[in-house]
């Protein structure tokens, strides 16, 4: 490929200078985000571009319409881009125990009931889907084995996938750095590890219970024999659709809703399936979590039909095939309130979202917490990348202690609109709360830096919707009064 190529990469990217058909077929930017499912957010071109210029000389392609034509293609070469632009354009942080609200009712809960409803197969099967380097299968395998006198005599296979082969190894091999460790308790620590230099090797009987895969979420199949014989009773994929469009987000959660055995539980992200619940479940609403419940009698549910490789997203927001709102609250010891599949009338919002926002902030301030959260995911469901929602999301999260999902939440923000000032700074006062003390400065000179990029007079997206100069002002009094302190103590 010549210098000429690669200097014009940019005009190839977005599709200037071609023959455009319209859509994505003049578009290549679009093309390659379509082949593997991703949403296209504002500066994705850039990003796109400065990842096309290596690939391309060393694929030896001569442009990115080239290159759209090999992830079209399939194959092995089709596929390892794939993984290197997921992995290039989504993050695959991850701990053990993330969003512990989440684990507690998998225990105290869904496990148990699980367990009874399979004591005459005397077999459990669980898939954490997405799995990144295996932290959340291991979670589960702790879990299992803190059942296991129940558990006597039981075949349990737990299955852990995920896109990127390098991280599948090092879930396979179970040796994990302190990062990992960030909510894990002393005595699962004890019990579960042991210290390898700088790093914990897990215990053999966990790595036994696992089984790591790599998989193509949008591409393979769910089922096939093995590990998947008869249905998995649970299914994990958190923080995977985010990323993902709309067809792509309908496409995977149809194929996983139709590996769960009946009565088995799908667990998505928080909000994440808003707009493409598959049909045929119940939605579960507890104060930590939404789960989906395949029926005990449902006949097969089939995924939905097959997104082409190239395929544009969908302009319109799909219909939505679950209620927005949660349910009420279940008092302690009471089950959750069902909700079905059907759609309802009401669904979207009553008006448009800045108006719906304002009313979820104030329903906040009073105390509504219930009305909010339902305000924010009627919101998400016609405007998924608006960060807004999520960021009221994290506040509710974080004042009723939930600080796992209150993170998750900020982080997607932050994924939708990485110069989101605010889920900055709440973010590194969350980090302060953990004893990071170095991550929450990280934090703030990150948000120091996106404010000095804004006119004095930008108003921020969130309540009480302080300037840009405002608040810029202020951190820098807050840092300057820090330091005067810092020395005072030096010299006294």
């Amino acid at each position: 490929m010549s210098g000429h190529d690669v200097a014009n990469i940019g005009e190839s990217v977005t599709g200037e200078g071609a023959a455009s058909s319209g859509g994505a077929a003049g578009d290549p930017c679009q093309r390659i985000l379509d082949a593997i499912g991703l949403r296209r957010r504002a500066g994705d071109e850039a990003k796109l571009c400065g990842w096309l210029r290596p690939r391309l000389r060393e694929l030896g392609l001569p442009s990115a319409d080239a290159y759209a034509d090999l992830l079209a293609a399939g194959g092995d070469p089709g596929r390892r881009e794939r993984e290197l632009l997921m992995e290039h354009f989504s993050t695959g942080e991850t701990y053990f125990f993330r969003d512990q609200g989440l684990f507690g009712l998998l225990a105290a809960r869904i496990l148990p009931e699980i367990v009874a409803r399979r004591s005459a197969q005397r077999s459990l099967r669980l898939w954490s889907a997405g799995c990144a380097s295996g932290e959340e299968a291991y979670t589960l395998a702790m879990l299992i084995d803190e059942m296991s006198p129940a558990l006597a005599g039981w075949d349990v296979r737990i299955l852990g996938t995920d896109i990127n082969g390098d991280a599948i190894a090092r879930a396979g091999g179970g040796t994990y750095g302190q990062w990992s460790f960030r909510v894990l308790d002393e005595a699962r620590t004890a019990r579960y590890f042991r210290k390898c230099g700088r790093e914990w090797q897990i215990e053999e009987r966990l790595r036994a219970m696992v089984d790591f895969e790599r998989r193509d979420l949008l591409l393979d199949e769910a089922g096939g024999g093995g590990a998947d014989a008869g249905g998995f009773d649970l299914i994990l994929c958190r923080n995977v659709f985010i990323y993902l469009t709309p067809p792509a987000v309908t496409h995977i959660a149809g194929k996983l809703v139709a590996a769960l055995s009946d009565g088995g539980y799908f667990v998505p992200g928080h909000g994440e399936l808003l707009g493409c619940v598959p049909s045929g479940l119940e939605a579960l609403t507890w104060p930590d979590a939404t789960l989906y419940r395949r029926p005990a009698t449902a006949s097969a549910v089939r995924p939905a039909p097959a997104v082409p490789a190239c395929a544009p997203s969908a302009p319109s927001v799909p219909s939505r095939t679950a209620p927005a709102a949660p349910a009420a609250t279940p008092a302690a010891g009471q089950p959750p309130r069902q909700r079905g599949s059907a759609p309802r009338p009401d669904a979207g919002p009553e008006a448009a979202p800045d108006e719906v926002l304002a009313r979820a902030w104030r329903d906040a301030d009073r105390g509504a917490a219930q009305a909010a959260r339902a305000a924010c995911e009627r919101v998400i469901a016609v405007s998924p990348l608006d960060p807004r929602p999520y960021f009221l999301l994290a506040q509710l999260a974080e004042e009723r202690g939930a600080i796992d999902e209150a993170r998750t939440l900020l982080r997607k923000v932050l994924y939708l609109d990485p110069g989101f000032v605010v889920a900055h700074l709440e973010l590194a006062d969350l980090c302060v709360r953990t004893g990071d003390a170095r991550r929450a400065r990280q934090m703030r000179a990150q948000a120091l830096r996106e404010l000095e990029k804004m006119p004095s007079e930008t108003p921020l997206p969130v309540p009480p919707h302080t300037t840009a100069g405002t608040l810029l002002r202020s951190l820098r009094a807050g840092e300057a009064a820090a330091r005067g302190a810092a020395e005072g103590g030096s010299h006294g």
